[in-house]
């Protein structure tokens, strides 16, 4: 999807019922290494038909967060009644309140015993938003898309909240970097967030 095709869908009326999406993302394609799931999510359609209509974006901001291996990770620890979705299969959303305010979705990805999830960090609207709505951060992505918690464990191979596919992004315009907004540790300066550079759906 070009820069312009992504232009001329936003600018569609939020209640189009003209656009089409990809087959839904198999769960293979979350059972794969964690940063390769990561990179791999630019691009694909975050979708949930939901109470109030259908909502889909583009994905265009992601981070990566690894477990036992990563201080960062909510699953660093082991499991909790919070995080044992991390610990689950592939595909599933897990979504946790950040300070009180802010919904943010992650999805779980990782081999086999390893705990794994990407944070969405953020989006461009495809559909069913206002044409100023803003998903530039996991927070704003969230409010948009009315998550909350209880949509973590939701398996987003057979609900209504679901990933959807699409054309690969060209690699020169995948830039990756620091996470943002996360302690200092071993693994803070990995360059475990991935974006697509350009996009008005990156936070800044």
């Amino acid at each position: 999807m070009t820069a312009s095709e992504t232009r001329s869908i936003r600018a569609r009326p939020a209640n189009t019922a003209t656009l089409r999406y990809g087959p839904r993302l198999p769960r293979a394609f979350y059972a794969r290494p964690t940063l390769v799931v990561a990179r791999d999510l630019l691009g694909k359609v975050l979708l949930y038909d939901g109470p109030e209509g259908r909502r889909a974006a583009r994905l265009v901001e992601v981070e990566a967060y690894q477990g036992s291996r990563d201080p960062a990770s909510h699953a660093f620890r082991g499991p909790t009644p919070r995080t044992e979705v991390m610990f689950g299969r592939p595909g599933h959303a897990y979504v946790y309140l950040s300070h009180g305010v802010w919904y943010c979705m992650n999805v779980v990805a990782h081999e086999s015993d390893v705990a794994g999830a990407v944070l969405l960090r953020g989006a461009e609207p495809l559909e069913g938003f206002a044409e100023d709505a803003r998903l530039s951060g996991p927070g704003l992505l969230g409010r948009a898309f009315t998550l909350t918690t209880s949509h973590s464990g939701i398996d987003l191979t057979r609900s209504a909240l679901q990933l959807r596919d699409a054309p690969a992004v060209t690699p020169r315009l995948i830039a990756r970097g620091p996470r943002i907004g996360i302690g200092e540790s071993a693994t803070s300066a990995k360059p475990w967030r991935f974006w697509v550079r350009g996009s008005s759906g990156v936070s800044r």
